[in-house]
């Protein structure tokens, strides 16, 4: 069968459309007709050039919601026509991590290297996260999908699997924010703004949203963030200390540069802990001093919010369901597929939050 797709043949160049060949489903892989993928950052990464691409050509795009077309024969978990939403932690299920409840380190999924399902001139392309959303279809191995009630709406269930889970799981899941602490958070984009709504989860006293784009920074007002700085017109550290006197008790990079895990490190108080959430640079390295570790302040990572996708997609649906989430807000526009490098040029212009492809 083929399929239209989105593909990165080079760092630093932009996606191109092109018309791939898809195999049939192994025996514990399902065919997804994709519906809703999300333009996030981390695709962009490799777009820019912020990170090298290893292996490509790579069909791009982690995010995404669909319906299930066909099963492998030792498919249990879904069927044809079944909602899923696309995770790209693949788990085993039996590893150490994944029987100690942290499936998105799953050992067995860090190591493998898949066979690619995609072909193109008779040559492999493979898949970004094992998934690879940015297709009107594609296959992934069952535990890559999640099933979801048929009343959730697949264009805006497709943030669960990426933005969502990442922001609100760093703070519930990985973070574990107390009632009554002050939260700052670098970076205003879809992960961002899902950390600034795990804070009002955590029941934060004071939420510190740090963007250089007033757009972003309203956004983050308009979700709950009780303060706000823009570090291209003041210094985010010294803000931040002069708001809340010693510093923030939890500080998420959201960004992926350094510098900025550096200043996270640098505005939280004694006792503190900064979560590193944003993809770095390859090789990427900062400098602590090291008697800031004495005050038991912590610098710790956050991979895709810490998250067990069976559950806390599940629960965090439901929270939508009920008014409690807000999905709606981070969708600043729809586009087709054959637009998908526009909708990468307002992300990187900063005037959009989340656009959404669909198909």
């Amino acid at each position: 069968m083929r399929t239209k797709s989105a593909v990165l043949f080079e760092t630093g160049q932009s996606l191109k459309i092109v018309e791939l060949e898809l195999q049939e489903p192994k025996s514990d892989e399902v065919l997804v007709k994709v519906v809703g993928a999300g333009i996030c950052h981390s695709d962009y990464h490799y777009i820019d050039g912020h990170r090298n691409l290893v292996t490509k050509p790579m069909l791009m795009g982690h995010e995404g919601s669909g319906v299930i077309e066909k099963v492998g024969v030792n498919v249990k978990s879904v069927k044809p026509g079944d909602k899923i939403i696309f995770s790209m932690d693949s788990m085993c299920g039996y590893c150490k991590n994944c029987t100690n409840g942290r499936p998105t380190l799953c050992l067995l999924n860090l190591s493998k290297k898949n066979s690619p399902r995609f072909k193109i001139n008779n040559e492999p392309v493979h898949q970004y996260g094992g998934v690879g959303t940015f297709s009107q279809k594609t296959i992934v191995t069952e535990n890559s999908v999640v099933k979801i009630s048929d009343d959730v709406p697949l264009n805006k269930a497709c943030l669960i699997g990426c933005a969502v889970i990442t922001g609100i799981g760093s703070v519930l899941n990985r973070a574990k924010v107390e009632k009554g602490s002050s939260v700052a958070v670098f970076g205003c984009g879809g992960v961002g703004l899902n950390v600034i709504q795990g804070a009002i989860f955590s029941s934060a006293s004071k939420i510190i949203a740090i963007d250089n784009n007033e757009f972003k920074l309203d956004k983050a007002k308009d979700i709950g963030a009780t303060h706000t700085i823009n570090p291209d017109k003041e210094d985010p550290v010294k803000k931040i200390l002069n708001i809340t006197k010693y510093g923030v008790d939890y500080a998420f990079e959201v960004v992926g540069f350094p510098k900025i895990l550096n200043q996270a490190f640098n505005s939280t108080c004694p006792g503190g802990t900064a979560i590193m959430v944003g993809l770095q640079p390859a090789n990427a390295k900062i400098t602590i001093d090291c008697n800031d570790l004495l005050l038991d302040r912590s610098l710790i990572g956050a991979f895709h919010g810490t998250s067990r996708p069976r559950v806390d997609f599940q629960w965090l649906l439901d929270l939508y369901k009920t008014d409690r989430l807000d999905l709606d807000s981070l969708i600043s526009k729809e586009r087709p597929l054959s637009e998908i490098n526009e909708a990468f040029n307002d992300m990187r212009d900063g005037k959009t939050v989340r656009s959404i492809i669909t198909f």
